[in-house]
């Protein structure tokens, strides 16, 4: 009876065993697939072109050591990690920051991000990190530095026609990916302490063709628009394990006034603010994001909450199937923070293909069912109910 059983023991170890077996290479056949699948073919395309000789020429001028540092895989956890809580002087963001560069190197990253936005795009994204950074700095030397930013990057466009970089800091979170034909800047982060610099608004139009709307619509039409509440990003930075990265945004539908609600001037003050994000984007590519936002127009949803003069403090939203914008005034007129995501599951393109909780287990520590350790995963756990409480500062 004896030798029964421990040959039944011993059946039922080996098939554990080579269950587990093939468990684990399915999982490192998965691993793998994450970082190659639906990755596209070299564009010809002139612009995608530039876009790529760019990169290349930034990537050339790097050691093999910083290169090796700044490349992650498509998919990698990396590209949905960053966050805008400003980093410490010596704090890792991953990637590679702005203090290892040469300034021939950084000139070349420039030239990236120029091929990438459009001239305002691109005033923006120079004022934020060289001027509005080096007065925060000079505010608070012992733990701020100017180039507190970090690059990084996804893909090769050497070899392949999906590719990308984030560009991760305090007041600067760019995510850009190149898919063939198709260029994305989402989710993006634009955000400037002080407003003003050197004489130049940063965020103007964006605060200006906000007000724009708001003054256009008749009392009515306020009543629905103006809500009561906390000003605050709702659906913020990226975090490494980032319940936002398929955010369910059904919470706002019917939330604010409905642009079908709107008359055509109306809604042409509608288009010009969220055209002021869109253009960001390099012309080309923004007219391709502007048009799909057109198609869903009627379905968009418009926000505000505090003030109704220029001289307050001010939030407000504009969402479309397309399209997620958010403005907050952080403290008083001079801290602003933006974001733009993408709520049709677009935000980071193919980055995402390790797209939220993979397994059980994963899903029920994101629920708070259990307290399991972080030890089990290569990355840190938080309860849904506190990532969600988490607004980007």
């Amino acid at each position: 009876m004896l030798r029964k059983i421990l040959i039944i023991f011993t059946i039922m170890l080996a098939a554990c065993i080579i269950a587990l077996t093939i468990t684990l290479l399915d999982a490192q056949s998965v691993e793998t697939e994450k970082t190659t699948e639906g990755i596209a073919e070299i564009s010809t395309k002139p612009s995608i072109v530039a876009l790529a000789s760019a990169m290349k020429s930034f990537r050339a001028s790097l050691s093999s050591k910083l290169l090796a540092d700044a490349s992650f895989p498509l998919g990698h956890k990396e590209s949905y990690s960053w966050t805008n809580v400003p980093p410490g002087r010596d704090e890792d963001r991953g990637g590679i920051r702005f203090s290892e560069l040469s300034i021939n190197q950084l000139t070349r990253f420039y030239e990236v991000l120029s091929v990438f936005l459009s001239d305002n795009g691109y005033t923006k994204v120079s004022l934020i990190t060289k001027d509005t950074e080096k007065h925060i700095s000079d505010i608070s030397p012992s733990f701020w530095a100017s180039n507190r930013y970090h690059i990084a990057l996804f893909g090769n466009p050497e070899t392949d026609g999906s590719w990308g970089f984030q560009l991760d800091g305090h007041h600067l979170a760019l995510n850009f990916l190149v898919h063939r034909d198709a260029v994305s800047i989402v989710p993006a982060l634009i955000g400037t302490a002080p407003a003003t610099v050197d004489g130049t608004v940063v965020l103007e139009n964006e605060r200006g063709n906000a007000f724009a709307l708001l003054n256009s619509l008749d009392e009515n039409q306020r009543k629905k628009a103006i809500q009561k509440g906390r000003r605050g990003l709702r659906v913020g930075a990226g975090r490494s394990t980032d319940p936002f990265l398929n955010h369910d945004y059904s919470e706002f539908v019917g939330v604010g006034l409905k642009a079908s609600e709107m008359d055509d001037t109306q809604k042409e003050h509608l288009r010009n603010l969220v055209k002021t994000y869109v253009y960001n984007l390099e012309t080309e590519f923004a007219d391709v994001w502007m048009a799909a936002i057109d198609a869903g127009i009627d379905n968009t949803y418009f926000v505000w909450i505090g003030g109704t003069t220029p001289s307050d403090p001010i939030y407000y939203r504009v969402f479309n199937p397309d399209v997620w914008i958010e403005f907050n005034n952080e403290s008083g007129l001079d801290h602003i923070h933006t974001i733009i995501r993408s709520p049709n599951g677009n935000d980071y393109g193919i980055f995402a293909l390790n797209r939220g909780p993979q397994t059980l287990l994963e899903h029920y520590t994101l629920e708070n069912h259990e307290k399991i350790s972080d030890a089990l995963f290569d990355y840190s756990f938080f309860s849904l109910q506190d990532i969600k409480n988490m607004e980007a500062r």
